[in-house]
C-alpha cells in the first residue's frame, strides 16, 4: 500500500539563487471518522527556505488525503511531526510545520509547531521526496 509520503512531489526551483520562503497553508479535512477530528478551520502550515527543490501544490493536497482515516497517524501530535518529515525530506531542507486544530467535542484548539530536518536519502531514493517518515503502518 502506498505511504503518505509517496504522494508528495517536488518541482525545480527556477531561481534558488533569490533567498525565497515557501509557506504552504492547508486546510485540513476531517482525518479521523470516529472523533470527527480535525474540526472545520484547523489547518497545517508548512514553512522553509526553498532550495533546489519546491514542493509541488498538488501533490501536498493528496499527501494530505492520504492520512483520512489512517490507521497509524492517528494522534494531531504525530500527524504534524510526520508532515514535518516528510516536508523535509522530500525538499531537502528544514521544514517548520504548524498546525492550528479544532477539536470536536472539546472547548480548546491545539498548536503543534515541528521543525523537521531531511534524513539522509538511502540508495536509490530519487529527488523529488520520496523517502517516508519512519512512523509504520500503509
Amino acid at each position: 500500500m502506498e505511504r503518505p509520503a509517496e504522494r508528495l512531489r517536488t518541482i525545480a526551483n527556477a531561481h534558488p539563487e533569490l533567498p525565497t520562503t515557501v509557506e504552504h497553508v492547508l486546510e485540513l479535512p476531517e482525518l479521523c471518522p470516529r472523533t470527527r477530528n480535525p474540526a472545520p478551520g484547523s489547518t497545517l502550515t508548512l514553512r522553509y527556505a526553498a532550495g533546489e527543490r519546491l514542493l509541488e501544490l498538488f501533490s501536498l493536497d493528496h499527501y494530505i488525503d492520504a492520512f483520512m482515516g489512517h490507521t497509524v497517524v492517528r494522534d494531531m501530535e504525530v500527524f504534524v511531526q510526520v508532515a514535518a518529515q516528510d516536508a523535509a525530506n522530500a525538499a531537502g531542507v528544514p521544514v517548520t510545520a504548524s498546525a492550528d486544530v479544532g477539536l470536536v467535542g472539546l472547548r480548546q484548539r491545539q498548536r503543534v509547531t515541528v521543525v523537521a530536518h531531511p534524513e539522509p536519502q538511502m540508495e536509490g531514493e530519487g529527488e523529488t521526496g520520496q523517502g517516508a517518515a519512519e512512523y509504520g503502518g500503509p
